[in-house]
């Protein structure tokens, strides 16, 4: 099985954004990805045999049975994009809007390639204030109902304050889980509904069956995809050395290299045992989603595995960011140093 992998907060390397992987040899092959990709790729949806993919600053890339980019769809009022979903029967895409905290509906015109609609859905903030205030972050369909993941509000000065997460069924604004630490990824598989609850390094069954859990050692678990009614593979990523909110290096105390090492993991929801581990930590630190590629899609591996790739784009970051310290004045040429110092911490 095939499988598109999208890595957000991807500022070394921005075009490098959504790679292909094949979980029975391995082998990866990057998407080509458009400029507005400046900041890294998040969600992903299937829309007519096709690909929907997420722009993190806004927007939606469509991809065809080739992986290029045939469309671009905006998303008016959407900032910070997190988990889409495609609704075929409504000819609607659903996206997550972590900066205001709002789910939106975008109407489709017959083609799937324009947005005739904007619709406000569900907002988690009842004063729309804006801000990342309680981050929602993914959408699911289960039960012919949308739900929603949120972390909450801050109880600290940083992310990891947020620690009473919910579930949310929009219609009716019902919370069906709450006390959740960090949750992601919603997930509907067969009966049951899945979450990501990424702090607590868990995928948890919340709906649909038994409670349930299946721990992962290490990272930032975040991004599902089945592969059979007991199997599912998640992606983990390396924990951040800087706080992707406040710019400021993190305080981490862990020296586990599981840690900082970029993964899919492989789970056998009957047994509970992990399976299989493909690395990609020479490819990014941060998996944002997990989507099985559709039928026929065409699958070049890249060379190398996609590293020489990958290099190739750190030293023209680098170059450019040289070019900026040098021509620049005082102040600019301080901001290209913190910025190669950054650089060079996200590309361990």
């Amino acid at each position: 099985m095939r499988v598109a992998v999208t890595f957000c907060n991807q500022h070394s390397t921005p075009r490098l954004a959504v790679c292909a992987v094949d979980l029975d040899t391995g082998e990866r092959a990057w998407l080509d990805v458009p400029a507005e990709f400046d900041r890294g790729a998040a969600g992903m949806t299937e829309i007519d045999g096709d690909l929907l993919v997420a722009c993190q600053p806004g927007g939606l890339f469509r991809y065809g049975a080739d992986l290029r980019p045939t469309a671009m769809l905006p998303t008016p009022n959407a900032r910070n994009l997190h988990s889409i979903l495609h609704r075929p029967g409504e000819r609607a895409v659903y996206v997550t809007s972590a900066h205001n905290d709002t789910l939106f509906r975008y109407g489709l015109d017959e083609s799937g390639t324009r947005v005739v609609s904007t619709t406000e859905v569900y907002c988690a903030d009842p004063r729309h204030r804006g801000g990342d205030l309680y981050h929602l972050n993914s959408v699911v369909e289960w039960n012919d109902d949308l739900y929603v993941t949120m972390f909450g509000t801050k109880d600290g000065a940083t992310n990891r304050d947020r620690r009473n997460g919910r579930v949310v069924r929009v219609p009716d604004g019902e919370v069906i889980a709450e006390g959740l630490y960090h949750p992601h990824s919603l997930f509907a598989l067969g009966d049951s509904m899945l979450v990501v609850e990424s702090q607590a390094r868990a995928v948890r069954r919340i709906a649909g069956g038994p409670s349930a859990a299946w721990s992962i050692s290490g990272g930032y678990p975040r991004g599902i995809v089945a592969t059979g009614p007991q199997s599912i593979w998640v992606g983990v990523s390396s924990l951040r050395r800087e706080s992707s909110s406040l710019g400021t290096q993190n305080v981490i105390d862990s020296s586990s290299p599981l840690d900082f090492r970029t993964r899919l993991v492989e789970i056998d929801l009957a047994s509970g045992e992990l399976g299989r581990t493909i690395d990609l930590t020479d490819l990014a630190a941060e998996i944002f989603d997990i989507r099985a590629l559709p039928a026929g899609a065409a699958f070049v591996p890249s060379p190398e595995r996609g590293l020489s790739e990958r290099i190739d784009a750190l030293e023209t970051s680098y170059r450019e960011l040289r070019i900026a310290a040098r021509s620049g004045n005082h102040n600019s040429r301080r901001t290209a140093r913190e910025q190669l110092k950054r650089l060079a911490r996200r590309a361990r």
